[in-house]
């Protein structure tokens, strides 16, 4: 079974089409949530989910038990639906274990499986990438959240104005669980109102996020060496995602590069926002932290940036270290 598009995804859930067993990968809890949600929706029977559906965890699963359950047949219904989440945690020996299902599917279960990633070389993945319905939810461009943040606005029957979603897209960053729990916390606090102003935002979202985004970026690319590390091992502190930090500075990086080109352009003023897509309230800090950089100086940046994800996923040597060397290259010592 070829790995099929998110989309070819879901219109084989609707129609019942998956097969029996099924592998959904990626770096998006939210979304891989939203897809078991479906898949539940359509499946699982709500009178006979206590005999017929089951929710593993890979870390506190034994996966005897949970292949002797993708091999016992439904009670009174035609299909037993099997969940075994965060699959990247298994051993390969959990994965011979399971092999005998992977290899042969028992027609009458439905086996889902989920995994931030899958290491490809392994043999099971021979066996899932032969049999399964395997798709793949890609980690989101930047210049996608704004709409995911309008999306689950109107899951929760909410309105959301354009400053405020630029608000929450500079706080809360890029991972669409924390947008959510966010926007839930919004969704109270201007309850009976149902639209969300920037002014909600500056007084729900947490103020470490605020200084861990705001504050942290703007330091980095103001080129404030002595308050970007104050700001860095705050923000470590508060136990911050280390990667998640290189992300939130490479997009801040990409927008004033962005002004930059729209600059070179001649655009300016409305039409140079409207260009970056960023709120003209916002404009001026940016545009004052892009007078202190050239093209050259940003795309050299973004090199420091994405060396600096690579050695955070690969090296042995301490993350703080690669950060503050991070900080060092993108900010010139003051002299």
């Amino acid at each position: 079974m070829a790995w099929i598009t998110p989309e070819e995804f879901y219109s084989k859930i609707k129609s019942q089409g998956l097969n029996s067993v099924v592998l959904i990968t990626g770096e998006e809890p939210y979304l891989i949530r939203q897809c078991l949600e479906q898949i539940e929706s359509q499946y699982v029977n709500p009178d006979m989910k206590d005999f017929n559906f089951t929710v593993y965890f890979s870390g506190e699963a034994e996966m005897d038990q949970v292949r002797d359950n993708v091999e016992t047949l439904p009670t009174f219904a035609p299909l037993r639906i099997v969940f075994l989440k965060e699959a990247h945690e298994l051993s390969d020996h959990d994965w011979e274990v399971l092999e005998p299902v992977l290899q042969n599917p028992v027609t009458s279960t439905l086996f889902v499986i989920t995994a931030l990633r899958i290491d490809k070389r392994k043999k099971y993945f021979k066996s899932l990438n032969e049999t399964a319905t395997c798709v793949e939810f890609k980690k989101l461009y930047d210049n996608q959240i704004p709409s995911w943040i309008q999306y689950i606005c109107h899951l929760e029957g909410l309105q959301i104005s354009e400053t405020a979603n630029h608000l929450i897209h500079k706080m809360v960053g890029s991972h669409l669980l924390e947008i959510e729990s966010e926007i839930l916390k919004l969704k109270d606090y201007i309850s009976p109102r149902n639209r969300i102003e920037a002014e909600d935002v500056t007084q729900v979202v947490s103020k470490a996020r605020e200084e861990s985004v705001f504050q942290w970026t703007e330091a980095v690319a103001s080129k404030d060496r002595i308050k970007a590390f104050e700001l860095l091992a705050s923000l470590l502190d508060q136990g911050q995602s280390e990667v998640g930090i290189v992300i939130l500075m490479a997009r801040h990086v990409r927008l004033l590069l962005k002004i930059k080109k729209g600059q070179e352009l001649g655009y300016s003023g409305p039409r140079l926002a409207q260009y970056v897509q960023v709120p003209p309230y916002f404009m001026s800090h940016y545009l004052k932290q892009a007078s202190l950089w050239s093209v050259s100086g940003l795309e050299k940046a973004l090199l420091t940036l994405n060396e600096t994800d690579k050695a955070l996923k690969t090296s042995p040597i301490s993350a703080p270290l690669w950060l503050e060397n991070m900080v060092l290259k993108m900010t010139p010592a003051q002299i």
